[in-house]
């Protein structure tokens, strides 16, 4: 009897291995392997290729969409040889684009697939406010500036609470917050049928990174839809800006719900997948 498909695997790729990778979303049709576009999968794949040890492909924990930046995208692979961590660290980072680069490394179960392991995933979406545009966060944030109706524009200070109504963007997010269906906050084209979520924070981080320009998003759950965080951040820009008003959001929440009483899709530049918190059955990252 020939051998199982699983045990000609096992014996071709019996050492696995998990990673974290960052990368700057900006030049990649996102995640996923696509053909004929260059993607974060793609690249990666190439690079195991040039180390020169055979392996079984990567495979990553979050899907993210073209445009969209990781500090802590959760990668794993098996390999049909066993290297230390930190050589893999070496061996990859020197094959990878510079928009690209290992973080961290261990060894991982047989066949591990990080997006079954994630329990939870944090993201922040950037804005940049003020009345002028800054050039250093183009690829990083969104710039709102005198497309606000907040303010008259002589308003010069680039200080968030002078562009938007915090009050009423924190109301909203309070009431975000916690086990919803979240059917208003998914893509057309996400068609599945469980669409309940829980949002386990979902916080405004004013002057983030020091920077009184920019103001952070930062929205932490157990799972999410397509562009879900893009619409949560959209959404409470529009409540920042008073074009929805913060008691209206419970409607936007439950079976009834529709994505047209949602706001509008942030662009994905300002969105990061900043960190997430895997099971225990991987031994934990060194930091």
């Amino acid at each position: 009897m020939a051998p199982s498909t699983a045990l000609r695997s096992s014996r071709r790729f019996p050492h696995w291995v998990r990673l974290r990778l960052a990368y700057d979303g900006t030049d990649f049709s996102g995640w996923q392997r696509q053909p004929g576009q260059r993607t974060v999968q793609g690249e990666f794949n190439r690079a195991l290729d040039r180390v020169g040890i055979p392996h079984s492909g990567s495979y990553g924990a979050s899907r993210t969409d073209a445009g969209v930046h990781a500090e802590a995208q959760a990668v794993s692979f098996g390999a049909s040889r066993e290297l230390a961590p930190g050589r893999w660290i070496l061996a990859i980072n020197g094959e990878l684009p510079d928009d690209m680069a290992v973080r961290t490394a261990v060894s991982a179960p047989y066949r591990y697939d990080p997006r079954y392991d994630a329990l939870e995933k944090t993201y922040r979406y950037l804005v940049q406010l003020g009345p002028t545009r800054d050039p250093l966060w183009r690829q990083r944030a969104l710039w709102l500036g005198p497309r606000l109706s907040r303010h008259d524009l002589r308003v010069r200070r680039a200080c968030a609470r002078d562009w938007l109504d915090l009050d009423a963007m924190q109301k909203a997010c309070e009431t975000l917050e916690g086990q919803h269906d979240f059917r208003a906050f998914r893509s057309y084209r996400d068609r599945r049928d469980e669409t309940h979520r829980t949002l386990l924070e979902l916080r405004l981080e004013p002057d983030v990174f020091g920077h009184t320009g920019l103001l952070g998003i930062r929205v932490r759950g157990d799972g999410f839809m397509h562009n879900m965080v893009r619409i949560l951040a959209g959404t409470l820009l529009d409540v920042g800006r008073m074009r929805i008003r913060p008691e209206d959001i419970a409607a936007m929440l439950g079976p009834e719900a529709t994505r047209r009483m949602a706001g509008p899709t942030a662009p994905a530049r300002g969105l990061t997948l900043v960190s997430m918190i895997l099971g225990a059955d991987v031994p934990p990252e060194p930091d």
